[in-house]
């Protein structure tokens, strides 16, 4: 047999060749297997497929859901909406600074004082670094005795003389400056630049600036009433043999520049002006049990008084010049301005109301009184004057005012148990109780206010 069908019978394996009925049951078996196993394989495709669209139709409905709507819109309309929220935040964030900026303008426009050097760097010597520092307000003075008249603001600080001392305090309640003095009773003159003390009623007085005492000397005979201006000048009013009265006048040198003897009137105040040329000054008489009140306007070049006019059953107990040409007199009975270029006074009678209180602001050139209509001191009239004696603004408040304080546009009074503060034409601002009987206010700034009471100097905000 050739090598395709040659069996061996003597080998052991038997190949046993299939007939032709079961090569065609074996094919027929065969393809239906292999259709089987294509439709299967189809249809697993076709499932995968479906599952596959399944999976992505869900993962574009997750991401519809988490994605913003803008995405989701036309990108042009997208990037217009974008464009108009840039802008409206930006018009907002300007509108804020804006806003604060003008705050800013006008907090430093109503309260420029603090933002001075001054108060800038008494913050952080005093209000930051010194929280600990005993001397502070409230500052305790038991032991020394000091007069509502001897509290005087200078600048932003407080400067008064005491039985012992005169002291000047920052805001803050810390000494910038203190000096000895050995007066009986003392009186204090403070300008913006130096201060001058004296012995009322004997000769001594001192003069201090640029926190040391400049120069103590003897005046003539016992002093009456003296004033001091920026520039040094200083005038001295004392008793006078032979005469009521006597002014003595010296510059920064120390040098006498003027004299002038009062024959009628005792001086009971003095005021220089600006230049140290000219000083105006006040003087009481008596006629027939009247009493006669007179202004002076002296000029230091001239021997006889400029103007002098005069005003009977008055006392008038303070002058002071209001800028160059004009200047106030406060009296018991009325008030006055006048006017130093031509002599021309302007009075403000009380019409039978007493006086409590008064303010004179060389600051604004303008003065203030508090008048009573009843016997106690109560239902006090607040009236302000401009610097040319006119009648500005007034109010009313039922309180005994005992002391007050002008810092421009704010007025701060004082009550035997309250310091209230209020703008000129009666808007209550704020009102605070005090601890202690007060005797003087200081207002030093727009609602900050030193307060002179027994025991104790605070500063108060209102």
């Amino acid at each position: 047999m050739d090598k395709k069908g040659r069996r061996f019978s003597d080998e052991k394996e038997i190949i046993d060749f299939p007939s032709s009925e079961e090569q065609q049951s074996e094919t027929t078996e065969t393809k239906q297997t292999k259709y089987d196993k294509k439709l299967k394989e189809k249809n697993s495709k076709k499932l995968e497929k479906q599952l596959k669209k399944q999976r992505k139709a869900e993962k574009r409905a997750q991401h519809y859901d988490d994605t913003p709507e803008e995405e989701l819109e036309d990108p042009r309309e997208v990037e217009r909406k974008k464009k108009k929220r840039g802008i409206t935040k930006k018009r907002v964030i300007i509108a804020v600074i804006i806003a604060v900026v003008l705050f800013a303008v006008v907090f430093f426009a109503a309260n420029p004082e603090k933002f001075s050097l001054q108060s800038i760097s008494n913050f952080f010597n005093y209000g930051v670094f010194n929280r600990d520092s005993e001397e502070k307000f409230p500052l305790d003075i038991q032991g020394e005795s000091i007069t509502p008249g001897n509290f005087i603001r200078k600048g932003q600080n407080i400067c008064f003389a005491s039985d012992t001392h005169t002291k000047e305090l920052n805001n803050y309640g810390k000494t910038v400056f203190s000096a000895q003095h050995a007066f009986i009773n003392p009186v204090l003159c403070v300008s913006s630049k130096k201060e001058l003390v004296y012995n009322l009623g004997s000769t001594g007085f001192q003069i201090l600036s640029d926190k040391q005492v400049e120069y103590t000397a003897e005046a003539p005979d016992n002093i009456l009433v003296a004033d001091i201006n920026d520039n040094g000048v200083y005038a001295l009013v004392t008793q006078s043999s032979g005469y009521l009265s006597k002014l003595y006048v010296y510059d920064e040198e120390n040098k006498q520049i003027y004299a002038y003897s009062f024959a009628d009137y005792y001086v009971t105040s003095v005021s220089l002006n600006s230049s140290g040329k000219q000083a105006v000054v006040s003087g009481v008489s008596a006629l027939d049990g009247v009493n006669i009140s007179s202004l002076y306007v002296l000029d230091f070049t001239k021997d006889t008084p400029v103007y002098m006019s005069e005003f009977e059953n008055d006392l008038i107990y303070d002058v002071s010049y209001l800028g160059d040409k004009f200047a106030c007199a406060i009296g018991r009975s009325a008030s006055y301005c006048i006017n130093t270029g031509n002599g021309n006074v302007v009075n403000y009678e009380y019409e039978g109301k007493a006086l409590t209180a008064y303010d004179i602001n060389t600051d604004t050139n303008t003065y203030t009184v508090s008048i009573s209509n009843s016997g106690d001191g109560r239902n006090c009239e607040i009236v302000s004057f401009s610097s040319n004696g006119n009648k500005d603004k007034s109010f009313t408040v039922d309180e005994k005012v005992i002391d007050m304080s002008v810092y421009k546009g704010r007025i701060a009074l004082l009550t035997n148990d309250e310091i209230m503060l209020y703008s000129k034409d009666g808007k209550q601002y704020n009102k605070k109780t005090l601890r202690s009987d007060p005797h003087a206010v200081a207002l030093y700034t727009g609602s900050v206010a030193y307060v002179l009471c027994t025991g104790y100097i605070d500063s108060v905000s209102l």
